[in-house]
């Protein structure tokens, strides 16, 4: 078996952090597993685990409305496939378990994904998974009162309206027989407003406009969501929902390791914990429908006190992310709220999710053998049933493969350049500013990688750095050659240090001291962000967003949000202990000094040659001409 080795560095799966954290969990006490209350006053009561006078599960009735929000460019991008796994993990579970129509909403031409035998799949690559897409599932999900729904990929724009639309009408109706929601959410989350992106990053579905879409509504609504910074949905005083996100307000959502068999991630570690409490006896934990051998014990003989309510639910998928999936699931920060915090009522009306189906409609599916290209000892293997004799096994073979290394002769390689000499402003591809070649641009890649690495970035399965790491790790390889692929790996990378810089900078022009002395690019972020009390990181963060000026959101072709320098700007107001007043001085002040600069930076380039010459082209090709500004206003309307 040739192994895929990954790179040295310390394994921060932390057993005594887990084993501290599952501690203090305590039953019925929600904001011990996640839990965020509507209300202050309930953020110390017991909830009943089980109410035995919950009303029957009135699941056949729940309105299910999906969406996936990537939009066709984009979906064949590693960054965004595993949502698609995700998609299709609940579309096979929960299609046709409801009376009413579901609504699966997508902008994607499935048809071209799945060709040439390509297969989505779900679960660790480190163990079996489930085929939650091929040829053969996709002619399934066009077919029946199910099916899934296309807004034409040619205008991707159009799946927001879509969904409202929908989410409105389904509401409006719920409320009116009495029926639950439940809304599917899966794509690229936004750290300023917690809106997840549908058909593209200017198109944002937010709790303000959840609000005013079920105004005057009166409506049970639950949401599951494996976007990032999925916990303002929890948080949010604009909605008044239950909800299961994959990520807390601050942080990304976690994606499977990239697979060596596949080239993707094979869905989110948190849809893997829903799911595989789902398959389980609501009540036992043993797997639903299992009976004796004299038939007893299948659904039929569960008594009314074995319905579960939301807090144990909420507990038994939290125990099952650090137990039985990640073991460094409490990086995930994962969170739930109940509808007017009505934690002890039964899970199966509240959410309409039947539970005594799922098993085998999940056992059904294909099975996909493990990734035989990794090593189950690899730390970056997060299941946490790994032996101590597979990861001593892995050090063993990780040596071995190390002497084989420093054994081989080295190339050694030119130095690359360090900037781009092209002009901005020209349209040359990036490769022709790096000696014209594709070796030139790879080379220059591998530096401005090793910087990049070096400087903290966030984990290899983040949803926001996963694809963009796996790349990277390709490129060191040698092993990537897509022109394509490579300029996009530089242009993400040269915005992410960038952006680490600019908050140096800002530090210092608000002469605010660097934290613990230490730049942007040499501090962890990870584990200080989390000592900023929740109320005075929103306060701080809300004023670094406003108005997008001080870190614009990456363009087309720089990868996702990357929130690093904004951390880091906030703990080191926190470090500093400056209170709220200062900091809003400080950051109005640097805000009106970066406008400032912005404004001459603009009557610079409207002043360069280059840009005069070339606006000239485009009066030409119009046939207007060039004219004064005089002349200009003398004409205009």
């Amino acid at each position: 078996m040739s192994i895929n080795f990954s790179p040295e560095g310390q394994d921060t799966n932390d057993a005594k952090e887990l084993a501290t954290a599952l501690s203090k969990i305590k039953v019925g006490i929600p904001s011990t597993f996640g839990g965020v209350m509507h209300s202050e006053d309930n953020a110390n009561v017991v909830f009943d685990t089980f109410n035995i006078h919950a009303p029957p599960d009135i699941t056949p009735n729940t309105r299910i409305i999906a969406v996936l929000g990537i939009p066709q460019e984009d979906s064949t991008k590693r960054a965004n496939e595993w949502f698609i796994s995700d998609f299709f993990a609940f579309w096979n579970l929960f299609q046709g378990v409801t009376i009413r129509p579901q609504h699966w909403l997508h902008c994607l031409d499935f048809e071209q994904l799945v060709q040439g035998e390509k297969v989505y799949l779900h679960g660790n690559p480190y163990k079996e998974r489930k085929v939650v897409l091929d040829h053969k599932i996709l002619q399934k999900a066009y077919q029946g009162k199910d099916a899934i729904r296309q807004v034409p990929p040619s205008q991707p724009h159009m799946l927001l309206k879509e969904f409202k639309d929908t989410v409105k009408a389904e509401c409006k109706s719920a409320a009116a027989t009495g029926h639950n929601v439940l809304l599917l959410m899966f794509g690229h989350g936004d750290p300023d407003n917690y809106g997840i992106h549908l058909g593209g990053k200017s198109t944002l579905f937010t709790p303000k406009l959840l609000k005013f879409l079920l105004k005057g509504i009166s409506v049970s609504v639950t949401m599951l969501t494996t976007q990032c910074f999925g916990g303002g949905w929890s948080c949010s005083p604009h909605v008044n929902l239950t909800t299961m996100t994959a990520a807390g307000t601050t942080k990304d959502s976690k994606s499977w390791r990239y697979s060596g068999s596949t080239g993707r991630a094979c869905g989110s570690m948190f849809a893997t914990a829903i799911i595989n409490k789902l398959i389980e006896h609501p009540a036992t934990g043993d797997p639903l429908g299992t009976e004796d051998d004299e038939g007893n014990g299948g659904p039929a003989d569960w008594t009314k006190d074995q319905h579960e309510s939301y807090a144990s639910f909420s507990q038994a998928v939290y125990e099952s992310l650090l137990r039985g999936v990640d073991r460094r699931g409490l990086e995930h920060h994962i969170t739930f709220s109940a509808q007017d915090d009505a934690w002890s009522m039964c899970w199966g009306p509240r959410t309409g999710i039947p539970l005594e189906n799922f098993r085998q409609r999940w056992q059904e599916l294909p099975t996909f053998p493990a990734d035989k290209t990794l090593h189950p000892g690899d730390p970056f293997n997060r299941d946490p049933l790994v032996t101590d004799a597979q990861r001593q096994e892995y050090q063993d073979l990780w040596k071995a493969e190390k002497a084989r290394r420093l054994a081989e002769p080295t190339v050694i390689m030119p130095s690359a350049p360090s900037e781009s000499t092209g002009s901005i402003l020209g349209k040359r591809k990036m490769s022709g500013c790096y000696g014209g070649t594709l070796d030139g641009l790879i080379r220059t890649v591998k530096t401005l990688a090793g910087d990049y690495l070096r400087s903290n970035p966030g984990m290899d399965d983040s949803s926001l750095s996963g694809a963009l790491h796996y790349d990277i790790g390709k490129i060191l390889a040698d092993q990537e050659k897509d022109q394509s692929v490579v300029e996009e790996t530089l242009r993400i990378i040269q915005y992410r240090m960038e952006h680490q810089s600019t908050a140096d900078r800002y530090l210092e022009l608000m002469n605010i001291p660097a934290p613990h002395d230490t730049k942007c690019c040499e501090f962890d972020t990870r584990f200080l962000i989390d000592e900023v009390p929740d109320p005075k990181y929103e306060a701080i963060k809300d004023m670094i967003y406003d108005g997008h000026l001080l870190f614009p959101h990456p363009e087309k072709g720089q990868g996702h949000a990357f929130t690093k320098g904004i951390e880091y700007l906030i703990i080191a107001f926190h470090v500093a202990k400056s209170d709220q007043e200062v900091v809003m001085e400080k950051l109005q002040a640097l805000k009106a000094q970066v406008e400032a600069e912005v404004e001459q930076n603009k009557t610079f380039v409207k002043r360069d040659p280059e840009v005069a010459r070339k606006r000239h082209k485009v009066f030409k090709a119009f046939g207007l001409g060039i004219m004064s500004p005089r002349k200009r206003q003398s004409v205009e309307p």
